[in-house]
């Protein structure tokens, strides 16, 4: 057989281990996985010598604020970024401007992520308090996945309290599908917020202000509701190991959940990050230097399941409001173009965790939560031939100056940081779409991968 391309002599980061040999692409998929010294015949030759070849990398979690304030990202720049990170499919959440939470507003962002995006995109839907009636339609759109508040969203994304978390979860139940919280106590985080509002801002406050204790509570409850409704239950970045421990019994327990965290929970912190101000002001806050170091255990263990960025770019306005007032800045951070490099540089390069765990928080147990797999995140003959050739024995520091994302500014928190790992080469589908510091193809390249029929 003539295959359309071969990248040989990598290291490929299969589900159960590591295999220097050579894969075969053909059209969209992965044609066949040969051993060094097969001789074959092939259209192109990619040497990726010295390079580990990951599946592409599938952020379960990206806000690209497109539509409603493409000033700060949009769907181009957004996954224009996410390539040069190594990410070959984003599940962009629905709390845009408007939120997807009807079959218009889904074919809103629809529309323009088909025009716009450079990478394999999903869509979550939203579950707001008073719109259990579209859910049904969403899913039918093709909707991924449901995500609500438990805490006050803003005025378009109503949130949901105890009893409306239920009825939501009796509703996303029916289609097989499921239902992820941003999970703070609203109550909590009310009350602590008038008590501190007179008082500046700072970092180590924010993380006061929104405490470990209103996320474990508000994870509790879902927990609770989920065992008791049987719908399956997605947590989205989670930024605590208490809730990491209550979620492992959970599971243990039998309860259909899933765990996602992100980067900044395992590597940043209000006692070492204080000093990036608003620029480090994210939701759930960045904990202290010993939780952030006890999630670690969690992340081991298999209680975390994936890695999303939860990639949320704010200008300069955003975060440094012109009345001064801490408390009014945005809250979010970028990394869609280094969090993947990041953490295999801290997890597999420096802590020593197998580069097929990595993978698969960063791929497959995505793929197979979400109804992806193997279509999607691993690195098997038939699968997507969704590749990021990463060098392993690279050190540089990141800046977003050069980034593809439409925020550049260097305030952030991972400004300067030295990585040992670094994408070189990020294959949609087997077409090249980053390399070389450059993007290969054309906005609307990017395929919408509609979410599964549940039984």
């Amino acid at each position: 057989m003539r295959f359309d391309k071969i990248i040989k002599n990598g290291t490929l980061v299969l589900e159960n281990g590591t295999l220097n040999a050579s894969l075969a692409v053909k059209g969209e998929k992965i044609a066949a996985i040969l051993q060094d010294g097969c001789d074959t015949d092939a259209d192109e030759v990619i040497d990726a010598s010295g390079l580990y070849v990951f599946p592409g990398g599938i952020d379960t979690h990206t806000h690209f604020f497109d539509p409603g304030a493409e000033y700060r990202e949009d769907w181009e720049c957004g996954t224009r970024a996410a390539a040069s990170g190594g990410y070959t499919l984003v599940m962009e959440m629905p709390n845009s401007s408007p939120p997807v939470i009807d079959k218009e507003t889904f074919y809103l962002k629809y529309e323009r992520a088909s025009r716009h995006a450079v990478v394999d995109f999903a869509l979550w839907g939203g579950a707001i308090a008073g719109g259990n009636s579209h859910i049904k339609e969403l899913h039918e759109l093709g909707c991924i996945a449901f995500k609500g508040f438990t805490l006050d969203a803003g005025p378009q994304f109503k949130w949901l309290d105890h009893q409306q978390q239920m009825d939501a979860m009796e509703e996303v139940k029916k289609y097989g599908k499921i239902l992820g919280f941003h999970a703070e106590d609203e109550n909590i985080i009310r009350e602590l917020k008038m008590r501190y509002q007179d008082t500046p801002w700072n970092l180590s406050l924010h993380d006061k202000a929104r405490p470990y204790y209103a996320e474990l509570l508000a994870i509790q409850n879902a927990v609770a509701l989920a065992k008791a409704s049987g719908c399956p239950l997605h947590i989205c970045h989670l930024s605590i190991p208490e809730g990491a421990e209550l979620l492992k019994r959970a599971k243990a327990d039998g309860v259909d959940v899933t765990v996602e965290s992100c980067s900044h929970y395992f590597l940043l912190n209000h006692e070492d990050n204080y000093d990036s101000g608003t620029y480090a002001l994210i939701q759930p806050p960045l904990r202290s230097r010993e939780r952030m170091e006890r999630m670690w255990d969690y992340l081991r263990d298999g209680t975390i399941d994936y890695l999303g960025t939860d990639h949320a770019p704010y200008t300069r306005e955003d975060k440094e409001p012109k009345d001064g007032n801490g408390w009014n800045a945005a809250g979010g951070a970028p990394s869609i173009d280094i969090s993947y490099p990041l953490m295999i540089s801290e997890a597999v390069i420096k802590r020593g965790i197998p580069a097929h765990r990595l993978a698969a928080l960063c791929a497959a147990n995505a793929a197979r939560r979400f109804g992806l797999y193997p279509q999607k995140g691993t690195i098997q003959v038939g699968a997507d031939a969704d590749l990021a050739l990463m060098d392993m024995d690279c050190r540089w520091k990141y800046s977003r100056k050069g980034s593809f994302s439409k925020t550049k500014s260097t305030r952030f928190p991972y400004e300067g940081r030295e990585l040992l790992c670094r994408t070189v080469a990020t294959f949609v589908r087997g077409t090249k779409v980053y390399g070389e510091g450059m993007i290969y193809t054309m906005p609307g390249s990017g395929k919408f991968i509609k979410g599964q029929k549940g039984e």
